[in-house]
């Protein structure tokens, strides 16, 4: 059998949850710590395990000895013999920074710079710790709110103009990135004023979704003008089940809520506010695009019975979700290496006459040349994998 069970590394950011992730992987009590990220995959900053003839070995070792079979010969070419996709949970119970991530030549170009300047990896203002972009696709498992994209020029006019009358913001703005860059360079008195301002205002506003998060948001950040990012980001409740993909640049940042998420094998985060993390606005400002195009929430689309995949323009990574129903029996073959998590229910995977079981919060790792498996039970399945076509 060519599919494994996985074990995968926790992440425990300020932001996170103490209960989510316990209670997915059915712990009987939460955490003392927040859990805020669980990785599946070969990135340096976390690398799974398998479990491969009763033992745990590292997945990129893996890959790295068994590279066609694992990937199959079509992958293993194009993403240089290693597993291109970052699979994730997040659980979200205070807001992420706000920030963006940078396309191949910029994450290039960044990462040799930090080298040159002798950043440390594991420094707090490293902000390049790999050479690759990061467009991600991140996919509600509860209700997910998000901020991400520049609103029209207008509309961010018209609710900054009542709290900027004395401090004109608007006076040598043309664009949406005038306007940002303006904003971020504004000197500690001028952000002090305008936050205060701002939340005088919004307190007769609270029936507008934007100055609610204005709110809440200065709450979590009280001095951090990141908090105004609500009056210039598009806002997004996704529904469970719904996903947002983000193109490098696109300036972001997610809320409150669990998702599924998968990328690039990239960590490449550039900050700019509402976080103690470490802040680089003028790298920020180097990257961030405003040309973005109208954001809508991705809706999946049904292949076949119960498989619903989300349509993606990249080939790096892909995300398919499976609903498992009791009278049930779903075939599928394998286009290269696959990652199965399972947030729902019990489920078997099924390949010749083995079989794997898998419960809410346990993932495997399919290989290229499983070439086929069949998923029944009842649960719900979400796959990663690669969007490259079989081989």
């Amino acid at each position: 059998m060519q599919i494994y069970e996985m074990k995968n590394h926790i992440k425990n950011y300020a932001w996170g949850s103490k209960t989510f992730l316990p209670k997915l992987l059915g712990q009987e009590h939460g955490s003392l710590k927040p859990q805020a990220e669980l990785w599946m995959g070969t990135h340096p900053q976390g690398v799974s395990e398998i479990k491969w003839d009763g033992q745990w070995v590292l997945l990129d070792t893996f890959i790295s000895d068994h590279s066609d079979a694992v990937l199959g010969k079509k992958n293993a070419i194009q993403f240089d013999n290693k597993l291109p996709f970052l699979f994730k949970i997040l659980a979200i119970d205070t807001p992420l920074s706000i920030q963006v991530h940078p396309d191949r030549i910029q994450a290039v170009e960044g990462y040799d710079r930090e080298n040159q300047n002798n950043i440390p990896m594991s420094a707090s203002n490293r902000n390049f710790k790999d050479q690759h972009s990061k467009p991600e696709l991140v996919c509600a498992l509860t209700p997910l709110w998000a901020m991400c994209g520049f609103r029209s020029y207008e509309h961010i006019q018209t609710d900054f103009l009542p709290i900027t009358e004395k401090m004109p913001l608007f006076q040598s703005c043309q664009t949406r990135l005038d306007f940002f860059k303006q904003l971020m360079h504004l000197d500690h008195h001028k952000k002090k004023q305008l936050i205060a301002e701002a939340l005088r205002y919004g307190q007769s506003r609270k029936d507008q979704t934007q100055w609610q998060w204005v709110i809440q948001l200065a709450r979590h950040f009280p001095s951090d003008i990141g908090i105004l990012a609500p009056l210039y980001l598009n806002l997004f409740c996704l529904n469970p089940g719904e996903g947002l993909f983000l193109k490098p640049g696109v300036l972001h940042a997610y809320l409150h809520g669990n998702a599924v998420e998968i990328m690039n094998n990239s960590d490449n985060v550039i900050r700019g506010g509402l976080t103690v993390k470490h802040i680089d606005v003028e790298t920020l400002l180097n990257i961030v695009s405003t040309n973005n195009a109208v954001m809508d929430p991705i809706q999946p689309q049904m292949k076949q019975t119960n498989e619903f995949y989300y349509d993606i323009p990249v080939n790096q990574f892909s995300l398919t979700r499976y609903d498992i129903h009791p009278d049930q029996c779903l075939n599928t073959t394998v286009a290269g290496p696959e990652i199965l998590l399972c947030t729902k229910g019990k489920i078997q995977i099924s390949q010749d006459n083995e079989k794997l079981h898998l419960k809410q919060g346990m993932s495997a790792f399919v290989c290229h040349e499983a070439k086929f498996y069949t998923i029944n039970g009842d649960g719900v399945v979400y796959k990663a994998g690669t969007n490259m076509g079989i081989t």
